[in-house]
C-alpha cells in the first residue's frame, strides 16, 4: 500500500529525514546547553602521521576499554613514550547521552561483529548469528555499553589465584578498584568495598522506572536486603551502578584518557588500523607493528612501521 500519487518509498524517506533532523537538532542543542560534553579543552587530539616518532617505547593497540586506561597509566611516567593506536576515531556528542546507547550499536562506531551460526541460540535471527556489539572507537565498548558498573564475584578472584595466578585474588585487586572509582552514591561513599576520588565515576542511574522501585520492594516484603552489587554479598535484590558522571556516560577514554592527553610523551594515533605485530625470532618479543592511518577519509595510506627503543 502507497499514499495516493506518492512513490512507495516516500514513507521510508520521510522516516530517515525526521530521524536525521533529530539527531542534528539534539547535537545543536548539546552544543548550545552542554558545554561539558562537547568538552573541546580535553579531548584528546587525532597525530598526525608525519609527526609520530619513529620509535617508542610503549605501543598500546587499541584505545579500547583497557587501552584507553593502559596508555593514561605508562604515560604517568615522563621519560617514557607511548604511541596509542586506535582504529576508530573519538567519542561522539551523542554517545554520553545514556538515552541513546541502543542506537550507538551498528553504527561507525561499533565494529559489526556477528556470532557464529548456533542450533541453541539466535535462532530467531538472521543466518542463527547475533550481533555483537563491540567499539571502534576511543574508550571502547565503554561508549556502547549499557554502562552498569559490575566487577564480577569474589570467588571468581579467588579461584584465578587459586589455579596459580598470584596477585589476582580479590582481597589483592580490591585496592585497585578502589583507587580507581569515584564512587558518588552517598550510602556507599564510605563503604570498604569503594573509593572516592579515582578516575571513573560511578553513579546510580537518574531515571528509576516504577518497576525498579516495585521490584526491590517486593525483595524487601520477601526478607531481602537491598544489597551493594560490588560490595561484600552480590545474590540478593539491589539497584544498579553506572559509569556515570553528573548522570552522562563516564567511559574510560572520558575517565583515563582526556585528562592524559595533554601529555607530551603520550601520542594518540586515530583512524589507525593495527595490521601485524612484528616479533623478534631470535628474542621471542614483540619488537614493532604494521598499521595502516585513514588520512582525510582516504584509507590507502602504506604500512608504517614503528618499534621500540632497546
Amino acid at each position: 500500500m502507497t499514499l495516493r500519487g506518492l512513490p512507495a518509498t516516500t514513507p521510508i524517506v520521510i522516516s530517515y529525514v525526521a530521524v536525521l533532523s533529530f539527531l542534528i537538532l539534539t547535537g545543536l542543542l548539546i552544543q548550545l546547553l552542554r558545554p561539558d560534553i562537547v568538552d573541546r579543552e580535553m579531548r584528546p587530539k587525532d597525530r598526525s602521521i608525519l609527526r609520530l616518532y619513529s620509535q617508542y617505547d610503549f605501543i598500546v593497540i587499541g584505545g579500547g576499554t583497557a587501552g584507553a586506561v593502559v596508555a593514561s597509566r605508562l604515560s604517568e611516567i615522563s621519560n617514557w613514550t607511548v604511541l596509542l593506536l586506535e582504529a576508530g576515531g573519538d567519542e561522539t556528542l551523542l554517545s554520553d547521552v545514556p538515552l541513546f546507547m541502543p542506537a550507538l550499536q551498528l553504527s561507525p562506531l561499533d565494529w559489526k561483529f556477528k556470532t557464529e551460526p548456533s542450533a541453541t541460540s539466535c535462532l530467531g535471527m538472521k543466518g542463527r548469528r547475533c550481533n555483537w556489539p563491540r567499539g571502534k572507537v576511543l574508550g571502547g565498548s565503554s561508549v556502547l555499553n549499557a554502562m552498569l558498573y559490575i566487577r564480577g564475584n569474589a570467588k571468581d578472584y579467588d579461584r584465578w589465584a587459586a589455579l596459580g595466578n598470584d596477585g589476582w585474588s580479590y582481597t589483592d585487586v580490591l585496592p585497585y578498584f578502589k583507587k580507581s572509582e569515584d564512587m558518588r552514591i552517598d550510602e556507599y561513599v564510605d563503604s570498604p568495598y569503594h573509593g572516592t576520588g579515582g578516575p571513573l565515576t560511578v553513579e546510580e542511574f537518574a531515571y528509576k522506572s516504577p518497576i525498579s522501585r516495585a521490584f526491590l520492594g517486593a525483595g524487601r516484603e520477601m526478607g531481602y536486603e537491598a544489597r551493594d552489587l560490588n560490595g561484600e554479598k552480590q545474590t540478593g535484590f539491589m539497584a544498579s551502578h553506572g559509569t556515570l558522571r553528573q548522570g552522562l556516560r563516564c567511559s574510560t577514554a572520558k575517565a583515563f584518557l582526556r585528562p592524559a592527553s595533554r601529555r607530551k610523551n603520550l601520542h594518540i594515533s586515530m583512524h589507525s588500523h593495527v595490521q601485524k605485530i612484528l616479533i623478534n625470532q631470535a628474542m621471542m618479543r614483540a619488537e614493532g607493528v604494521v598499521f595502516r592511518k585513514a588520512v582525510g577519509g582516504l584509507r590507502a595510506v602504506s604500512p608504517v612501521y614503528y618499534g621500540f627503543y632497546e
